[in-house]
């Protein structure tokens, strides 16, 4: 094979290159036999091949492209450091940024805090997630029985098990101690705690669980660029770059998901739990503090508090470099406030910048304001939720295919569905005008 070079960070590491096959995946084809807490599942005969397929390269160490509720994932084995390695070559990803672990079920995250330590030797790879002694091993069900005896989910701290009823599985990445089977290039070199999500999408929970193991997944773009919501996003930042992509069609959210901090230092204030929200995403601020108690006092990370810290060595992904970008540059229209009056100050600021531009212009609106030009490639979205379900995609309609010189995108209120969406974009814009 042919091995290429990437240099990041002033480290060069080995990429193989691939012939890259794309399968095609449904969620029809599989059937769990637990909402929550198993990982057990039968799947028709014609999802053979793409569940041997990616069970046999996640198995053997290898990168693959899966689909999630929120965006396409380059996942691999989140047991091995050489694997996870892979993922920061494939992408170009700086390696000091975490990533978060995928699990299948409940059984398989507790299973990760009854492993042995990642530098210990293991000649064969465990096969976790489903209470079956025969696949788990002896020793690890025979662990997870004596746990249960004294609670429910001992392992996962206590802050969280009404919000894993609630929004699990889903789009919400939990941060977590960290289980010692977890290699630290997975924290991206740094801290005691891991970023954990447990995904609702039939396809991405089946290759979890055909595999047996925990997988790390970034977004499986390039790094730096918009977030991939159809497998053919994943193809054209990474074709060659990894052996398997399984297309399950668009993705049903379209923003990562929400990152959700109850169990750290930075989740206390005064020795009380204050929870925070360190990245926007797929569950909503208001949906996180309508669960009462200690989330009636829901912050947000830079909206509420900051730390120098976590600027240096984030717990979670999304934190430290500028993501989401698109070649064209990016203009957006922030509101000052969620008035009509601010609306129509964007819209008249945007009609304005317009009039005086030369080239190509993408226009991203929310509801139509009347836009219109021969060299203006127009996107008219509902509302936040949709603007927040399309905006990746929009981004790289227009810079991919319409091949645009600048993107005018109209921002929206950060409440509800707008939070996410304006944090990402944000960051993808190079240029912010405040109206």
């Amino acid at each position: 094979m042919l091995i290429q070079r990437l240099t990041k960070m002033g480290i060069s590491t080995a990429v193989t290159a691939f012939n890259t096959k794309v399968l095609p995946a449904s969620a029809a084809q599989i059937t769990f036999s637990s909402m929550l807490e198993d990982g057990a599942f039968t799947a028709s005969t014609d999802a053979a091949p793409w569940i041997n397929a990616s069970r046999d390269a996640l198995r053997g160490n290898m990168c693959v492209g899966i689909p999630t509720e929120t965006v396409y994932g380059l996942a691999a084995n989140a047991l091995d450091a050489s694997a996870v390695q892979q993922i920061f070559a494939v992408k170009g990803r700086p390696s000091d940024n975490p990533l978060i672990v995928h699990v299948s079920s409940i059984r398989m995250l507790r299973a990760l805090y009854h492993l042995p330590a990642c530098d210990d030797a293991q000649k064969v790879q465990p096969f976790l997630g489903t209470d079956n002694a025969a696949l788990e091993g002896s020793a690890l069900h025979a662990a997870l029985q004596a746990a249960e005896q004294t609670g429910e989910w001992p392992e996962i701290p206590q802050a969280y098990h009404d919000v894993i009823r609630k929004f699990w599985p889903g789009a919400l990445t939990l941060i977590m101690p960290r289980p010692p089977c977890i290699p630290i290039e997975v924290l991206g070199g740094h801290g005691t705690t891991v970023a954990v999500r447990f995904p609702s999408h039939t396809v991405a929970r089946a290759a979890i669980a055909a595999c047996g193991l925990p997988l790390a997944a970034p977004s499986a773009n390039a790094s730096g660029r918009p977030s991939p919501t159809l497998a053919a996003h994943v193809r054209h930042d990474l074709d060659g770059r990894l052996p398997l992509i399984i297309d399950s069609g668009p993705c049903d959210v379209g923003v990562e998901s929400t990152v959700l901090d109850a169990y750290s230092s930075n989740a206390y204030v005064d020795g009380e739990l204050v929870p925070c929200i360190l990245r926007p995403g797929g569950v909503t601020f208001e949906s996180l503090q309508s669960l009462g108690g200690a989330y009636e006092r829901l912050r947000v990370y830079r909206r509420d508090f900051t730390s120098t810290e976590m600027e240096v060595n984030p717990t979670t992904p999304g934190m430290k470099y500028r993501h989401y970008s698109p070649t064209a540059p990016v203009y957006l229209f922030v509101p000052s406030d969620a008035s009509s009056a601010s609306c129509a100050r964007q819209r008249e600021k945007m009609h304005e910048l317009l009039a005086q531009q030369k080239g190509k212009i993408g226009v991203v609106t929310v509801g139509d304001m009347g836009t219109s030009g021969a060299d203006h490639v127009v996107c008219v979205t509902k509302d936040a939720a949709d603007l927040a379900h399309r905006i990746f995609a929009v981004l790289r309609m227009l810079d991919e295919d319409e091949h645009v010189d600048k993107i005018f995108v109209q921002g929206v209120d950060e409440s509800n569905e707008g939070m996410a969406v304006m944090n990402r974009l944000a960051k993808a814009a190079s240029h912010h005008i405040v109206c």
